[in-house]
């Protein structure tokens, strides 16, 4: 083995890292003393002399060896330096080791790695970022870290279009944060910039984003989006604690809920947890919250039957002239209005035996669909919830 390490065109080498091991380590990196980074493999043996393959490296495509970004067999056969160094080292002790610069096209296939064959290390790939507390006290700027551990990914990099649903989602719930915080009814442009969110890092981690307020605190580090984040905070940190959720939410408007599952979804599509950390230029302000996997999609079912909660429910009395248990739809008509909608399950068995033209008293739901933009009821909806006896 220390023969391998001393090599005459390459220096004397140190083992930095062994990835996989077979009486001895056959897939390791190793570096000299100048600091020059080597990937080696035992690639191939006879019974005279084993062959190994000794290819240069910076330590940002080793970054991407490790993480599985760049497999194993491109990593040989297509060198960063153009070409790879071949040791072939006998076993009679007495016959020197001889080495060969040569290029990569004049290796057989047979002494490379499998194609597609990929570590899968947990692997820093992009740098460390810098203080946020420096940060929010010298820009006096409200910031936000986002730390995201993507499903299947190793390397510090993120699928771009996963990515861009959850930055999208995430300003959303926040504007609304702050919309109900001001009790309005939609999102105004004011709302907008106080609240507006932007990607000022990227950096090691898992996949850490580094976020800030545009607009900034006041002399006395003071800002609206601080009120707001700390809203949001409150319901992240609820958890999947469906009283406290129902709580939070009682003191926010219905848009709030149906965009924070929004952002829930989008980071459990591809996110199996997270943390979000808030950094105020205000000393004792900030704080902390985080959700695994499982807490977000039980977050998620709380939310979706919160939003699917009636509006109300009321009593009318009128003529069924339309029942379809097929469809799930009726129609009964007042003396004031026709009312159409939707059969809930609980209500199939009587109008299963109902009779048409025949009058009825029905309790009925009313569900409101929004618009998202202004939060205005758009529609006006109705569920058939149960059908009294025929008067």
């Amino acid at each position: 083995m220390d023969d391998l390490l001393n090599i005459p065109m390459l220096g004397k080498l140190e083992i930095v890292e062994t990835y996989a091991y077979y009486d001895q380590p056959v897939l390791f990196s190793c570096k000299n003393a100048a600091g020059h980074l080597y990937l080696v493999v035992a690639a191939d043996e006879n019974d005279r002399h084993e062959t190994w393959l000794y290819v240069g490296v910076s330590e940002e495509r080793l970054n991407l060896i490790r993480s599985g970004a760049i497999d194993l067999h491109d990593a040989f056969a297509d060198p960063e330096d153009g070409y790879l160094v071949q040791a072939i080292v006998p076993y009679d002790s007495q016959t020197e080791i001889q080495f060969d610069s040569i290029p990569p096209d004049q290796i057989s296939e047979d002494m490379l790695p499998i194609p597609g064959e990929r570590l899968n290390l947990k692997t820093n790939t992009l740098p460390v970022l810098s203080s946020p507390e420096e940060i929010a006290k010298f820009r006096r700027q409200e910031i936000l870290h986002l730390t995201l551990n993507f499903v299947g990914v190793f390397g510090t990099e993120a699928p771009a279009t996963a990515l861009s649903q959850i930055l999208g989602t995430l300003q959303n719930v926040i504007n609304t944060v702050g919309m109900a915080r001001f009790n309005l009814n939609q999102v105004t442009k004011r709302i907008r910039h106080k609240n507006q969110i932007s990607l000022i890092g990227i950096g090691a981690g898992s996949f850490d984003i580094r976020l800030a307020s545009t607009e900034n605190a006041d002399l006395f580090s003071h800002s609206d989006f601080g009120d707001t984040i700390e809203k949001f905070l409150e319901l992240l940190n609820a958890g999947s604690d469906q009283d406290e959720l129902k709580r939070l939410l009682g003191q926010l408007k219905q848009r709030v809920a149906k965009n924070y599952a929004k952002f829930l979804i989008s980071l459990s599509e591809s996110v199996c947890d997270t943390k979000l950390t808030w950094t105020s230029p205000k000393p004792d302000r900030g704080g902390t919250a985080s959700l695994s996997e499982s807490q977000m999609r039980e977050t998620i079912e709380i939310l979706q039957r919160i939003q699917a909660e009636p509006s109300s429910t009321f009593t009318v009395t009128g003529t069924l002239i339309g029942a379809s248990l097929k469809s799930k739809k009726f129609d009964i008509r007042t003396s004031k209005k026709t009312f159409t909608g939707t059969i809930a399950e609980q209500a199939i068995a009587t109008v299963r035996t109902a009779r048409l033209s025949q009058t009825y008293t029905a309790e009925l739901q009313e569900i409101h669909e929004r618009n998202e933009t202004t939060g205005e009821v758009t529609k006006t909806k109705y569920q058939l919830i149960s059908l009294g006896s025929p008067r």
